[in-house]
């Protein structure tokens, strides 16, 4: 589950805007699934007329009542489910509208006084929240750290309803293709966007390197291009990295960069140093220590594989670089016993 939030002012222009056509006409059906009354869905059946000027008011009569109106007085929560999740009742929507409010405080179960809400749908994969940040007993709605509720709030319908589980709220989950990227790939009928590529090729790079040199010479033996950044103040410190497709360029011609923060937060060169490091540390560690001959050198060989293939592919690259560097440094201590 895919959350954001938006913060406003105008409930009255978002309404219009959910139960309008669209940017694109990408609205269809717009309906209610869920309110704070009961009464508000059942008066706006789908395909009815919703009445959004008497529905605006009621919302805004909370905010009237302040003696200090926020000046960001609209909760906007778009929530979205993964690609490839099933679709989605209407009832399972209403479902997960009241648990994200609820976790996130703007409407607990069971408190009549909480702010006014309504849940739109006009798509199948998601809906809208649109709250308005008054209560109705006249104090002002506490909307503190909402972000990272609305996470908790995703995971706990995730496992609810089987969907797909997103990254942890971290700020550490890739870089999402932006919407030109994924229809251009489509029209070329390829599997992933060049971001995603780039990303999977970098992320392997990255594992299979001790330092930046090594990097790079697997990122060029994979076919990526690659360009360095450079310290203004001192030329022979690189301080970043750009990667490129050959394939993919611009309508002039020029290639699409992409820096190793547009990949994912964990692919910028700092943290690959960090990580390098870290490997090299572990290396020195394992160097003094006793090796163990518990298991057969093709049994131990395997288990790094897959271990590395696991950590690769969930985004882990500071542990899959331990293992692989500690697998290569066992391999050689043994060719040189």
């Amino acid at each position: 589950m895919i959350g954001k939030v938006v913060r406003g002012n105008d409930i009255g222009g978002l309404l219009r805007y959910l139960f309008g056509p669209g940017r694109a006409n990408e609205h269809t059906d717009p309906h209610f699934v869920a309110a704070w009354d009961d009464g508000v869905v059942a008066a706006h059946t789908p395909g009815g007329d919703p009445r959004l000027k008497h529905l605006t008011a009621l919302l805004e009569q909370p905010l009237a009542a302040l003696d200090n109106r926020p000046s960001q007085a609209v909760w906007h929560c778009p929530l979205r489910t993964a690609p490839g999740d099933r679709g989605l009742t209407d009832a399972e929507w209403a479902d997960i509208a009241v648990e994200v409010l609820h976790q996130t405080g703007l409407a607990p179960r069971g408190d009549a006084s909480a702010c006014r809400w309504v849940a739109v749908r006009h798509a199948d994969d998601h809906i809208h929240l649109a709250v308005t940040l008054a209560r109705q007993d006249g104090r002002r709605a506490r909307d503190s750290h909402d972000y990272a509720k609305l996470g908790a709030a995703c995971r706990t319908v995730e496992l609810r309803y089987g969907l797909t589980v997103t990254p942890a709220r971290d700020r550490t989950a890739p870089k999402r293709p932006t919407r030109a990227e994924s229809e251009k790939a489509v029209r070329q009928g390829a599997r992933e966007t060049p971001r995603q590529q780039l990303r999977r090729q970098v992320r392997r790079a990255a594992v299979l390197s001790a330092d930046l040199a090594g990097f790079i010479e697997h990122l060029e033996a994979a076919g990526v291009k690659v360009r360095l950044r450079r310290s203004q103040l001192d030329p022979t410190v690189v301080t970043g990295y750009a990667v490129a497709s050959p394939g993919n360029c611009t309508a002039d011609g020029a290639l699409v960069w992409f820096g190793g923060g547009k990949l994912a937060p964990q692919l910028t060169l700092p943290r690959l140093d960090s990580t390098w490091a870290h490997g090299r540390a572990s290396n020195s560690m394992q160097t003094r220590a006793p090796a163990s001959r518990t298991l057969s050198r093709a049994t131990a060989s395997l288990l790094h594989m897959s271990s590395i293939a696991s950590r690769v592919e969930s985004g882990d690259v500071a542990g899959a670089s331990t293992v692989a560097v500690a697998a290569f440094a066992k391999r050689a201590r043994s060719r040189a016993r």
